[in-house]
């Protein structure tokens, strides 16, 4: 999968409102070394299409895109990804030290 040529500009506002501050990344293809190292894998749709490995230590969240979305749309998208990554920190074995990407 190629990743987009750049982050979606409402980003930061989004995560401003939760007081989380946030500089823009340029989006990047998810290697298998980081499929390797990770615990958990969530994808969003891709699940057939993802690097090798993340099938057996995924889930697939069916979360629509934010593509042509207002920005309100975006908040509740942003909402459902929070709950979910909450519920999943709660299912996980706790790890001493995290990682994102």
């Amino acid at each position: 999968m190629n990743p987009a040529k750049s982050m979606n500009p409402d980003v930061a506002a989004l995560l401003a409102e939760l007081g989380i501050a946030f500089q823009p990344r340029t989006p990047r293809v998810v290697s298998p070394d980081i499929i390797a190292e990770a615990r958990r894998v969530v994808t969003f749709g891709c699940l057939d299409r993802c690097p090798i490995g993340a099938a057996e230590k995924g889930e697939d969240w069916p979360i629509p895109g934010a593509t042509d979305k207002s920005f309100q749309q975006l908040r509740e998208i942003r909402d459902e990804i929070s709950r979910r990554v909450d519920d999943l920190m709660t299912r996980l074995p706790p790890n001493k030290e995290v990682q994102t990407v």
